[in-house]
C-alpha cells in the first residue's frame, strides 16, 4: 500500500498555509504525512504550519530546489507530492494521483486552475489551463514521484526553476510524466493582469535559459525563438531607423506589424490548436493577446539569460 507524503516549501506564507493546509487534511483518501519545510521565514509561517497538524523542518534560507530536497530527505512515505504554500488541491486529488502509481508510473502531473478567476483575464487564463490539457498537453514537470527513482534521479538541485530541470532528467533517464486528469491543483499565484504576464514571462524566459537550455539545448525551441527573435529585430529596426530620421514614415510599420503578429497568433490559437467552437471569441482574444505579449517579453529574458548574466 502507497503512504503518500506531501511536503510544502513556505516562506513568510503564514496568509496562505492555513488553506494549503486544510485542503491537503480534507482529502478524501488520508495523506501518510504533511511537511512543511519553512525556508527561513521571518512571520509565523511554522507556527501557523505546526498549528495546522503539519510537521514542521525550519530551516536557514536556501533556494526552493535545495529546500524541495530537503523535505525529501526528511520524508517516510515511499510517495513524494511537493505543493507550495499558495495552492490548494481539490478532495480527491490524493485519490487520483494514488489510482497513477496502482496503475505503474513512476512520476505524475496534475491540472492547474487559476484560483477564483474574478476578471476577464482570469477567467481566460483558466479556460486556457483547460484547453491546453485536453488538447495537446505535454508535461514539462511533475508534482508527484515514486520516492526511490526520485533520488536516483537525484532529487531536486540548485538551479532556479527546479522543477522543469527535473524533468528534462526524468525524460533523459527514459521516463515518463503522466497526468491525473482529477487531481487538480488551484494556484494563488498564476497572474491576474497583463502586467503580471509580463513580470511572469520575462522571468520564465531568463531563467530558462539559465536553468534549462543551456543544460539541455535539445529543449529549445528554436523554431518558435526564432520567429520571436526575428519580429523583435524587425521592430528594433523600425525604432532605431525612426530615431535616426533615415525615414519617418518607417515608424508605422511598427503597430502595423504588432497589429499582424496579433491577428497571426489569434488565428493560429482559433484554428490550428482548434479552438473555434471550444472556446468563446472574446476568451480567445484575451488568450491571443496574452501570447502576443509573450511572443514580445519572453525572448528578452531568454537573451539577458543566455549573454549577460
Amino acid at each position: 500500500m502507497h503512504k503518500l507524503s506531501m511536503i510544502v516549501n513556505a516562506y513568510n506564507e503564514e496568509k496562505n498555509l492555513p488553506s494549503c493546509i486544510a485542503s491537503l487534511k480534507d482529502q478524501s483518501v488520508k495523506l501518510f504525512e504533511i511537511i512543511v519545510v519553512d525556508n527561513g521565514s521571518t512571520d509565523k509561517t511554522a507556527e501557523v504550519a505546526k498549528k495546522a497538524g503539519a510537521k514542521v523542518f525550519s530551516i536557514k534560507p536556501r533556494s526552493r530546489g535545495l529546500a524541495r530536497d530537503y523535505g525529501l530527505r526528511k520524508a517516510k512515505g515511499n510517495i513524494i507530492a511537493y505543493l507550495d504554500s499558495d495552492m490548494v488541491v481539490n478532495r480527491d486529488w490524493t485519490k487520483e494521483i494514488l489510482k497513477k502509481f496502482d496503475e505503474g508510473t513512476n512520476f505524475v502531473v496534475d491540472r492547474i486552475h487559476v484560483w477564483k478567476p474574478d476578471n476577464p483575464y482570469t477567467k481566460s487564463l483558466d479556460t486556457f489551463y483547460t484547453f491546453r490539457i485536453d488538447n495537446d498537453y505535454k508535461p514539462f514537470t511533475a508534482w508527484a514521484y515514486r520516492k526511490d527513482l526520485l533520488k536516483k534521479i537525484g532529487g531536486y538541485k540548485d538551479v532556479w526553476l527546479e522543477d522543469a530541470e527535473l524533468a528534462q532528467r526524468i525524460f533523459k533517464a527514459g521516463y515518463k510524466i503522466v497526468l491525473a486528469d482529477k487531481a487538480i491543483r488551484y494556484h494563488k499565484g498564476s497572474p491576474r493582469t497583463f502586467y503580471d504576464t509580463i513580470k511572469r514571462n520575462y522571468f520564465f524566459g531568463f531563467h530558462d535559459a539559465k536553468s534549462v537550455y543551456t543544460k539541455y539545448p535539445g529543449t529549445l525551441p528554436k523554431k518558435r525563438l526564432a520567429a520571436y527573435l526575428l519580429f523583435m529585430g524587425f521592430e528594433a529596426a523600425a525604432i532605431i531607423s525612426s530615431l535616426a530620421l533615415w525615414n519617418t514614415t518607417f515608424l508605422l510599420w511598427i503597430p502595423i506589424s504588432i497589429l499582424l503578429l496579433y491577428f497571426a497568433l489569434l488565428a493560429k490559437f482559433l484554428f490550428i490548436n482548434k479552438a473555434f467552437g471550444k472556446i468563446s471569441f472574446t476568451n480567445c482574444i484575451l488568450i491571443s493577446y496574452a501570447s502576443l505579449i509573450r511572443a514580445l517579453i519572453w525572448p528578452a529574458g531568454i537573451i539577458r539569460g543566455y549573454f549577460f548574466n
